[in-house]
């Protein structure tokens, strides 16, 4: 999925034009060659139902939808890039539990106008990023919408013996570690999105050409990137992450995804402010050309779908990096500090 991030000039009135397609049976002609199979699917797609053997007794099972106009804007991104998204938030969701991805349902509404091109590029992206994780698209449904709307269930499975890394394990005197060498990415590249900086175009699909408007900051066009299609590590969910008392996935910020840990395990979190300013740092160029807070993407962004996670002292594994320490609970109750100090401001929140 390497592409051209280019950073010329976005031009006006720039479409996009493709074929319609000529109905179900024609779009399920596209889109299903580009998908795979491991072992473990006996039926796949193009029945009235899936069948999976499990590796183990215990499934874990999750769902989460991207929707046009609110996850995710057309101009600003591209239909693999957004199918890589969907599978990434899902299979984050699974890895989060110390489960190993197995395989994905997914359904996608368009309008009747969608080219059939779209649905195709949906879901090389889709299967492209689950067969990463060793996971395989099973099925799913075609239906028509206002807008497109991308729905994912994502399954995985945890051996026998081995518990599932809930939000409710932390304990005072843990190391808090994520799963990421950086923060804020993500929230950066949003913020080009929405400030109207960007425009993304993939004449063939596949090498996708970032244009920037009236912005100098090298990193920028990366920035995009992995806001559209991040690409966490999801494996350390299922590996090292197996070693740590509580876990959850970084979806709506730091401070908001780390209240909910707080609250599930009735601690406090105090983050260090060095451990996160290398990560400051790596964005204050672009914030001051968008006259932003780079410290608000680090501690209020979303969708960087890594692994937090608390661990004994000394006992974070390689992957993981320490960002504060677990307190007990104080007289406030449960919170997120920074320093030992309250802080401003919350992350993501879908009904804000």
């Amino acid at each position: 999925m390497a592409g051209d991030t280019s950073h010329d000039s976005i031009p006006h009135g720039s479409t996009q034009h493709a074929s319609t397609p000529s109905g179900e049976a024609a779009l399920l002609a596209r889109m299903l060659p580009h998908l795979s199979h491991g072992r473990e699917v006996e039926v796949g797609p193009g029945d009235d139902a899936a069948v999976v053997h499990l590796p183990s007794a215990r499934l874990v099972v999750t769902t989460d939808s991207l929707v046009e106009g609110h996850d995710f804007l057309l101009h600003a991104t591209t239909a693999r890039w957004v199918g890589h998204k969907a599978a990434v938030q899902n299979l984050a969701d699974i890895a989060a539990m110390g489960a190993e991805p197995l395989a994905l349902v997914v359904a996608i509404s368009a309008p009747a106008h969608t080219p059939a091109a779209l649905f195709e590029d949906l879901t090389i992206g889709l299967a492209t990023r689950a067969e990463t994780e060793g996971a395989s698209i099973v099925g799913g449904d075609l239906g028509r919408a206002d807008q497109l709307v991308l729905t994912v269930t994502a399954m995985g499975s945890l051996p026998d013996g081995q518990s599932a890394i809930t939000r409710t394990g932390a304990r005072a005197g843990d190391v808090l570690a994520i799963g990421s060498p950086r923060l804020g990415r993500s929230a950066a590249g949003l913020a080009l999105v929405l400030g109207q900086r960007v425009l993304v175009r993939a004449p063939d699909g596949t090498h996708p050409t970032i244009m920037l408007r009236d912005i100098a900051d090298p990193s920028a066009a990366e920035l995009v990137r992995w806001h559209d299609a991040p690409d966490p590590d999801l494996s350390l969910g299922w590996t090292g992450g197996r070693s740590a008392h509580a876990m959850m996935d970084l979806s709506d910020g730091l401070v908001r995804d780390g209240g909910r840990l707080a609250r599930a395990s009735d601690v406090t979190l105090d983050l260090d402010r060095s451990a996160l300013a290398p990560d400051v740092a790596q964005l204050a160029g672009l914030a001051t050309e968008l006259s932003a807070d780079p410290w608000t993407w680090v501690l209020h962004g979303g969708e960087e779908h890594a692994m937090l996670a608390t661990f004994s002292p000394g006992e974070a594994p390689e992957g993981f990096r320490p960002i504060g320490r677990i307190l007990p609970a104080g007289p406030q109750g449960p919170e997120v500090l920074l320093d030992g100090a309250p802080i401003m401001g919350e992350g993501f929140d879908h009904f804000a």
